[in-house]
């Protein structure tokens, strides 16, 4: 034994090297130099023993007396340590040759199944650290340092204990705040995806719609507060219809709507971008979603003209959150920043603008030249009519002066359809209840085909008349005929697309003429058959009404959708002047 504790005590460097527990409590915790952290070179005072002793061997001789500590009690706190002299005494009794020749067999044996394999002290330290003072604290890792054998810790792998300890002693501060965390982002994506349902439009839902749109011209406007939903229902558009859709978002130009004074540069900036992109002629400008609050007239009015003077089809789309109008709740969803009595000034304009100034199917570009290539033909054919010169003075007052029925008839607008309804912006009888009809809010952004069934001709228009099926009659106002003189014409009769107009009449004069000719049919009146042409039969009714009754309808595709217009400026009254008082002059 003598022999052999002096072996290990012999050099002067091997105890700088490797530390003895029992002196390791002896010594003052700064003298002591702990293994630092992330420190993935070995220290410089493990050199000479890893140049002096390199085989596993003799390392594994160097170590097991720190593995053969004596039960954790030597790591306990100042107070309830041993003094030194009788650690010494234990530790000297305890040293037999039998338990330094067990603790030596120990050492190889982790050596041998696995080098990341702490002891079991450590363990105990990392329990007991998060209750001591900080002077423990400093100490108990420095003995813990001395005491890890060092093929516990692989070359270059950071020291792990006082990273598992500080791991233990926040676990339950670190999991409550891991769980706000993860409760705050889930309750931010809860905020920014719109409830089941919200997404339920024709134009997503109706393969027919999609199948129509994807090749046709159509402007996509929505509209409603910041936070309703509009940039996702936009995402939800372009998804579906992919390499066909562009998307043109007015946060891009700078536009503010909560002050619209502000973002005139920016409104012209964005209806720029809609043109440019209107005159692309790309597979992705075929559908374009305008992202924007559209909360006004004016901008509603607008962006509908822009579709139009481009022949598409705009339609008008709204999210169906439940918060979409609720101020209080936008507040925490819009990322604006902008407060309740903001947004409550924004609702105003955008209630009002609820209704639109009509309803109605129109043409997709597709069938819109067909339409009118067809109307044209009808009326440079008619002109040439022996039977059509004989009524001359229907269209023109005298009988000898001839008419030009293409000069005679102005196109009204270039977007040819068929109105269901005109609203008024809610001002007109029935526009509310037709509105809040579940039919309207279902089937509206859908595409059908429209049937027109015949062509007419009247000194004041000239129309196609319009066969609704089923499913399109209920999209039809109960009340829509009830301008005919025979009110037992079935529902639908005035169904119609305007192609022109004489001047001075205003469209809704097309349907009026189209109801007196069916009246005069279901009075039994046949007319005067003309003649078998190309399309179809002519007939004539008297007092120029003429109507051709197609052969083979013509099948037109169209969206059931609406129309914003310009403000109307009504004219300021003039007060009365008052009449000047005379003036009395005394004499």
């Amino acid at each position: 034994m003598e022999s052999e504790a002096g072996a290990v005590a012999e050099p002067d460097e091997s105890s700088e090297k490797i530390f003895d527990p029992v002196a390791a409590l002896d010594a003052e915790p700064k003298s002591i130099q702990p293994v630092p952290e992330n420190d993935p070179e070995p220290l410089p005072v493990q050199t000479p023993l890893a140049e002096s002793d390199p085989e596993p061997e003799k390392l594994a001789e160097s170590v097991p007396q720190e593995q053969t500590l004596p039960e954790p009690t030597a790591l306990q706190p100042p107070g309830e340590t041993q003094p030194p002299s009788e650690e010494k005494n234990v530790s000297e009794e305890g040293g037999t040759e039998a338990e330094l020749q067990i603790s030596m067999n120990t050492g190889a044996e982790d050596e041998v199944v696995g080098k990341d394999v702490a002891p079991e002290a450590p363990k105990e330290v990392e329990e007991e650290k998060p209750a001591e003072a900080v002077t423990l604290k400093e100490e108990a890792s420095a003995e813990v340092g001395s005491v890890k054998p060092a093929e516990d810790q692989k070359e270059g792998e950071p020291e792990k204990v006082e990273s598992e300890t500080l791991k233990d002693a926040e676990a339950a501060g670190g999991d409550c705040v891991k769980s706000e965390k993860n409760d705050a982002k889930l309750q931010k994506e809860e905020d920014t995806v719109p409830a089941s349902g919200s997404l339920s439009f024709a134009l997503l839902d109706r393969e027919q719609t999609r199948d129509a749109l994807r090749t046709s011209r159509t402007l996509v406007v929505l509209r409603g507060l910041p936070g309703s939903g509009k940039s996702f229902l936009a995402r939800a558009i372009a998804d579906v219809y992919k390499d066909h859709c562009s998307v043109i978002c007015a946060d891009d130009h700078g536009v503010k709507p909560e002050n619209p004074e502000s973002s005139a540069d920016g409104y012209k900036a964005l209806d720029e971008a809609v043109v440019a992109c209107c005159s692309a002629g790309t597979t992705s400008s075929v559908l374009m979603v305008v992202d924007d609050t559209n909360h006004t007239q004016d901008r509603l009015a607008r962006l509908g003209e822009i579709a139009e003077q481009h022949n598409f089809v705009a339609v008008f789309l709204e999210p169906l959150t439940e918060w979409s109008r609720d101020p209080a709740q936008l507040t925490k969803k819009t990322g604006r920043g902008l407060q309740e009595a903001q947004l409550e000034a924004m609702r105003g304009p955008l209630e009002e603008m609820s209704l639109p100034l009509f309803f109605g199917w129109f043409l997709l570009s597709s069938a819109r030249d067909k339409v009118r290539c067809t109307s044209m033909d009808f009326l440079k054919t008619l002109d040439t009519l022996d039977a059509f010169k004989k009524h001359l003075s229907d269209f023109t007052g005298k009988a000898e002066k001839e008419v030009d029925l293409e000069q005679y008839f102005q196109s009204k607008g270039t977007l040819l359809h068929c109105t269901t309804k005109f609203c008024n912006y809610g001002k007109a009888e029935g526009a509310k209840e037709y509105v809040q009809n579940p039919t309207v809010k279902d089937l509206y952004g859908s595409a059908f085909e429209l049937s027109l069934s015949a062509l007419f001709v009247t000194p004041r228009t000239v129309g196609a008349r319009v066969s609704l099926t089923e499913e399109q009659l209920l999209l039809w106002p109960a009340d829509a005929e009830k301008e005919s003189e025979s009110a037992s014409l079935p529902r639908g009769s005035r169904a119609h697309i305007t192609l022109g107009c004489a001047e001075n009449v205003e469209p809704v004069q097309t349907g009026v003429d189209l109801l007196e000719i069916l009246a005069l049919q279901q009075e039994g009146q046949r007319g005067e058959l003309i003649e078998e042409m190309e399309l179809g039969s002519l007939t004539y009714y008297g007092e120029g009404r003429w109507l051709l009754t197609l052969r083979e309808p013509i099948c037109s595709p169209a969206c059931f959708s609406s129309v914003y217009g310009r403000k109307e400026i009504e004219p300021t009254k003039k007060e009365p002047e008052k009449k000047k008082k005379q003036k009395c002059n005394i004499l």
